[in-house]
């Protein structure tokens, strides 16, 4: 016999002893020998407090940009609201990338100028510098490099456009 029909029979046999006994009713003694059944019941169907592990999350990495953006969302700024240096070095190399593109290298001094021109004296100082800005200059910065895109070697933005010496072509061709 498993464990619960030995409590239950233990529960009526009671019962049915202390019916005889004069001891209660014999209403009262089956009601409670259910009560006893019942909580035997109960304490059968509970566990010995022991739980299985959850299992460990999957350690994969896919091929996508999913998985690096949310990640530098949450890493963007510190606690004091400045720009994280990992998203700062993320900014440069983009920055480096888009100016090679332009034939100009960001960290080559004689090539402060051509810098300069293309994403504003502002955004060259603040790339150059090793301070962290907040999110209103590192979106200023953003909008710079936007400017003068990844795609267009050779064109400088419209605002160095406006900017740059009388006679000189700031495309690096020469005019028609």
């Amino acid at each position: 016999m498993n464990r619960p029909r030995v409590g239950v029979a233990v529960a009526l046999a009671a019962a049915l002893v202390v019916s005889l006994a004069g001891w209660l009713d014999p209403v009262h003694a089956f009601l409670l020998a259910a009560v006893a059944v019942s909580v035997v019941l109960v304490w059968s169907r509970l566990d010995d407090g022991s739980e299985e592990p959850w299992p460990a999350p999957p350690e994969e990495s896919r091929p996508g940009a999913r998985h690096d953006v949310s990640e530098l969302g949450w890493a963007t700024f510190t606690r004091s609201g400045e720009v994280s240096e990992r998203v700062m070095r993320r900014v440069r190399a983009v920055a480096a990338a888009r100016l090679v593109r332009h034939g100009v290298d960001a960290t080559d001094p004689a090539h402060t100028a051509e810098v300069e021109l293309l994403l504003g004296a502002d955004v060259a100082a603040g790339l150059a510098s090793g301070r962290a800005p907040t999110a209103r200059v590192l979106r200023h910065w953003l909008d710079a490099l936007e400017r003068i895109g990844p795609d267009t070697p050779g064109r400088a933005p419209d605002h160095a456009r406006d900017h740059a010496p009388q006679g000189r072509s700031t495309t690096g061709r020469q005019p028609r």
